[in-house]
């Protein structure tokens, strides 16, 4: 190796693998300090002019031996926060202020704002004694009700922490027997008395000794317990949902393929990818009682966890720069740690509809042809569409918010985007943070940002070592293989050469020279807006003016981290000594310092999807052409960022390829991000990369089992990479890029019927399959779009996933621990996610105790099949789903269950999402489809599914567990929020009834009201009649079926090939507060 690689190596400001950091700090001559004991001095508690410390008003600092300082503070009486830099040496060198990460700048605020929402009081207490510190948080401490809702106890000597709460233990998971006589006087005599169980227990403690640190490092070891699993942990790649030993890196990364650190691929979690959420939760670690916590490590720079590999009983968080922030949330299940943890970092604001839709990109969609072409082919085979994403393609000569209007291009982007929006199609672009620097007098994002000074600057904290030009190296991986680029000669391979002298540029305050390179010569080199500055933020979000007013809809944020060539800089992005502005703590006045790229390496891109957000959200003042929009919601699909960007876009997971490994860890990734507050995530349906066995197309099987798993998954969009060749210019009819031949569906159709002569048997049928069954998922998918819906809807106020994993729905079943998914609560999908040559049937476990129906709606049948048998929770069934061209096969080809008692609504399948500003649809009913079982109450949420007045502000639904639920959205929803929404409940109970003769019969009981309707008249979006479908087991004696209601207007009747009663009602008279009721009545057999 070459001496300035060597160099470069010895550099401490540098990526280091996890298990290589670990590995060196253990080491014995590492050169750790480690802190034996702790004390408290009330003068640590004061600013330098002797007043109070804000930091200290919810917590206290503590020192250490060593003279370190320590804070801990309570943000909500759940939530407590350690806060430590080996740099601080005074109290007052803490401040109040939150990180970016955090809904408000200060804990102060952060406190009030959500006190106030909430309708809580609660202060922090300590409490010294001989041998513990005790800080505990406490409700209403100055009333009688006072109560202690959580304790940590500081022990002096040695240092540890402990966090202590009472727990409640769990409901007996099985259901009691029931009485067949329900006359109050049995009830009462039958009556046990019954009290909950719950007592203080231990939930979370730190080892002994357990901080430890040296220069910027720090690493704080936490016990777990040897029931415990760990599951969430963001996007990071990995076989499963649940980690029990592995290492972890959170460093943004265009990790293309996820393979290119260890070599290992997709399902390796040590791999660091794209998006960087450095949260989990710890599951089961109190069995018996109601009892989870979770960790959020809050840090812009490389963290580190060790789960396990050390010592089997302990979990290793460092964070390499910086000062080291680690929050800890304690809740009684995983629904109530999601909502708590989403009151601190925030929830989204309401997405558009269309953003549920189908949605198609391509990189090679390279003219406004096929653009077209692609969305009238999915009408001609009947797929309803919403969104198209054109790629860099249409960009002029990869000038970041252009458009090439030459012919054989874009030359009509107005006529193109106007047809498009006729078909009801919303489309976005590829928006790199990156600036072509090759001159351009009409170019005005480039020629402003020069004049204004925008750009990142060529200024570095030089390595002593090196501070050279021609020293400099940059580190890069590919493929588990470690190698350095070279500068001051290693250029990209572009077409047009890069002249540019890097002796000339290094370290000269001029814009810093990167460059973009998409392979194949394609790319040239640019410049980086400065995002951590506001004003350049706020220039930023003024550029999309011009595409908008073209007719584009949304934003595809690309090249987040900023991804740049790797002749230019660190691991494909910016050089790790490269001096950045820093505004990672909000409004500090100390946080403005410039700080080296890697010490802040995720804030850039955090700070790229705000720009890009309030920019949309402020398009309608730049020109009167975009006034329309002013009250609409806007959307950002972005590729990665860190914990906080959810507020301002949804995520997809970078670029993957066409694999098995991908898809089997894709559903796992949906639902490890949904339990940090992400709405909207999801891979590449299909996989963006070809694999050099299967160049030209995804297979089919994998295609289909990947269309069947993401069928009811947040975000759906087929997205791959297309061969081309160059158009016009010297080098027409050449090779411009490699790619796959194609990937909508309906082109596995036109392939097969053009090569039918190359496939036989069931090869030949897999082709044929594609079509009819990836068409059926999509139609099931909005036919079903009322319930994601629903779903996206609460998610801002409880901040619960709409693909939820079945540990948060069913937190009484302890063996859940599975990659099959709700949608909402009561839609089991259980995706195959192996090849079938592997595996011929899918092994489905239903959640225990509840019973379960096999799906019986079909998309394009209002009312769907009579109900089988159902199936007990606690079975496990060996589900054949295997592939079949058939028909009537295919609502089999993946597994999908309904609980007992669901209520689903379900709307008729059109061509997309409908909108105020596209061509008006005829209104599409409701159809609410009714289980028998249990009582249940289920929530939906009409409006014109685009304004950004629909979002709640004053009036927000009663819904979700009560810790972590504002009453109201002052100071934290959009500020267009205008309650103009309607809220319809329905709800199910049934009773039973048992005669003299021994005969049963129930009453099943459906209401219908709105307790809220801000909207008005919805005929426009929904008609004017309601269906409600009674489903029926086989036990039910349909001749003995009775519908009464007190209303008039209820009609009904029986369908006895079904087994369902079918009733409507009258909309108008549902939307009050009194609602309709209906009663349904009968007997059972035996």
């Amino acid at each position: 190796m070459e001496a300035a690689a060597q160099t470069k190596l010895r550099d401490p400001y540098i990526f280091t693998k996890a298990d290589d950091f670990f590995k060196d700090i253990d080491g014995p001559s590492s050169g750790v300090s480690q802190p034996a004991t702790i004390s408290y001095q009330e003068s640590d508690q004061l600013l330098s002019d002797g007043k109070n410390n804000p930091a200290c008003s919810h917590g206290r600092i503590f020192r250490f031996n060593d003279g370190s300082l320590l804070l801990i503070q309570f943000m909500r009486p759940r939530v407590w926060r350690i806060r430590f830099s080996p740099w601080n040496k005074n109290g007052f060198d803490f401040t109040d202020y939150n990180t970016r990460t955090i809904i408000q700048d200060t804990l102060s605020l952060l406190i009030s704002t959500l006190d106030a929402v909430e309708g809580i009081n609660w202060a922090v207490e300590l409490v010294q004694d001989p041998r513990y510190l005790i800080i505990q948080s406490v409700l209403n401490p100055h009333e009688h009700h006072r109560k202690v809702e959580l304790q940590l106890w500081i022990q002096k000597d040695p240092f540890q922490i402990t966090a202590v709460r009472v727990l409640e233990s769990l409901a007996p998971a099985e259901k009691l027997p029931e009485p067949q006589s329900f006359d109050e006087a049995t009830i009462s005599t039958l009556s046990l008395a019954t009290a909950k169980g719950a007592q203080s227990a231990v939930i979370w403690k730190t080892r002994p000794r357990g901080l430890r640190y040296r220069g910027d490092a720090t690493v704080l070891t936490v016990e777990k317990s040897i029931t415990a699993d760990f599951m969430a942990f963001g996007e990071q790649g990995g076989k499963n949902l649940f980690k029990k030993k592995t290492y972890m890196n959170y460093f943004n990364f265009d990790n293309m393929r996820y393979q290119n650190v260890y070599g290992q691929g997709p399902l390796d979690d040590r791999e660091p990818l794209y998006h960087s959420e450095p949260f989990w939760i710890e599951v089961d670690s109190q069995p018996g009682y109601r009892s989870q916590t979770a960790t959020f490590v809050d840090n812009y720079s490389h963290i580190c966890l060790d789960i396990g590999m050390k010592e089997q009983d302990t979990i290793r968080m460092a964070t390499r720069f910086n000062s080291f922030n680690c929050i800890i949330v304690a809740g009684d299940s995983i629904q109530q740690i999601i909502q708590i943890y989403t009151s601190i970092v925030g929830k989204p604001s309401l997405k558009p509809r269309y953003v549920l839709g189908n949605h198609q990109g391509c990189y090679g969609y390279d003219n406004q042809n096929m653009v077209i072409n692609a969305v009238e082919e999915y009408r001609k085979y009947n797929f309803p569409l919403d969104g198209m994403h054109i790629d860099v393609d249409m960009q002029d000569d990869y000038r970041t918010f252009t458009i090439d209007k030459r012919q054989l291009h874009f030359p009509d982007p107005i006529g193109m985007f106007k047809t498009l929006r006729e078909k009801g199609i919303k489309c976005s672009t590829n928006i790199t943070p990156y600036i072509n620097c090759l001159p351009n007098s009409s170019y005005t994002t480039l020629n402003e940002g020069l004049e204004k000074g925008y750009f990142i600057k060529d200024k570095r904290d030089l390595d002593p070592s090196a501070p050279h030009a021609h020293e400099q190296r940059y580190l890069q991986f590919g493929t588990g293989r470690t190698y350095f680029t070279a500068p001051i000669y290693n250029k990209p391979d572009y077409f047009e050469e890069d002249t540019y002298d890097f002796s000339q540029t290094f370290n000269s305050n001029q814009p810093f020279h990167g460059g973009v390179y998409y392979g194949w010569g394609n790319g040239h080199p640019g410049h980086y807006p400065n995002l951590n500055n506001k004003d350049v933020r706020v220039w930023w979000g003024k550029q999309y003016k011009a595409l908008f007013e073209a007719g584009l809809d949304f934003v595809w944020q690309d090249m987040t981290s900023p991804c740049i060539a790797e002749q230019y800089g660190d691991m494909k992005s910016l050089p790790f000594r490269l001096l950045l502005d820093s505004d990672g703590w909000s409004g500090d006045p100390n946080g403005l310092a410039q700080k080296k790229a890697i010490e802040i390496w995720s804030l850039y891109s955090y700070n790229l999807h705000k720009a890009t957000h309030h920019g949309l959200n402020n398009l309608s003042t730049l020109s009167p052409a975009l006034k329309w929009r002013e009250n609409r919601r806007n959307f950002i699909i972005g590729r990665g960022s860190f914990v906080g960007s959810h507020r301002f876009a949804g995520l997809w997971t970078g670029d993957n390829s066409s694999t098995w490994d991908f898809l089997n860890i894709s559903v796992a990734q949906v639902l490890a991000l949904g339990m940090s507050g992400i709405t909207i995530s999801g891979q590449d349906v299909g996989g963006f990369e070809f694999i050099d066995s299967e160049h030209d197309f995804c297979s089919p099987e994998l295609m289909i089992r990947w269309y069947c798993a993401y069928s009811l998954l947040p975000w759906f969009r087929n997205h791959y990479t297309r061969v081309r060749y160059w158009a016009d210019g010297p080098r027409q009819g050449q090779m411009r890029k490699d790619g796959k031949l194609f990937q909508e569906p309906y082109a596995y159709q036109q392939h097969y019927e053009a090569n039918q002569h190359r496939y036989q048997g069931n090869e030949a049928m897999v082709y044929r399959a594609v079509l009819p069954i990836c068409r059926y998922y999509i139609r099931l998918r909005y036919s079903l779009m009322q319930l994601m819906y629903d779903a996206m809807f609460e998610n801002m106020i409880t901040g619960l996933p709409i693909a939820r994993g079945m540990v948060i729905t069913d937190d009484i079943d302890r063996s859940l621990f599975s990659e099959d998914y709700m949608v909402r609560n009561d839609l089991l999908v259980a995706p195959a996610l192996q090849p079938e040559i592997k595996r011929r049937t899918r092994k489905v476990y239903l959640p225990y105790p509840d019973s379960w129906f096999p799906m019986n709606l079909r998309p394009d049948d209002q009312l769907g099949a009579a109900l089988a048998v159902s199936v007990n929770g606690g079975s496990k069934i060996e589900y054949g789903c295997l592939i079949s061209d058939q028909d009537s096969q295919l609502p089999f080809i993946t597994p999908m269950y309904i609980r007992e008692g669901a209520i689903i609504p379900k709307i008729q399948v059109r061509d997309y999402v409908p909108d105020p500003s596209l061509t008006k649809q005829d209104p599409n009913p409701i159809t609410l489809h009714v289980y028998p079982g249990k009582n249940n109450l289920y929530n939906m949420y009409l409006d014109d599914g685009i304004s950004r007045e629909s979002a709640p502000s004053t009036h927000v639904p009663n819904v979700g567990l009560k810790t972590g639920i504002p009453k109201n959205m002052k100071g934290l929803g959009d500020p267009k929020a205008a309650d103009k929404f309607c809220q319809v409940e329905i709800q199910q109970k049934t009773t039973k009834v048992a005669s003299d003769d021994g005969t049963v019969s129930y009453t099943r009981s459906v209401t219908i009201r709105s307790p809220w309707n801000g909207f008005g008249d919805l005929s426009g979006q929904i008609g004017r009649t309601y269906t409600i479908v009674f489903w029926h087991e086989q036990s039910t004696m349909l001749d003995s079926i009775v519908v009464s209601s007190s209303n008039n207007a209820v009609s009904s009747n029986t369908d006895i090939g079904r087994r369902a009663t079918i009733a409507t009602l009258p909309i108008s008279q549902a939307h009050s507060p009194q609602g309709v009721t209906i009663h349904l009545t009968h007997s059972v057999y035996g």
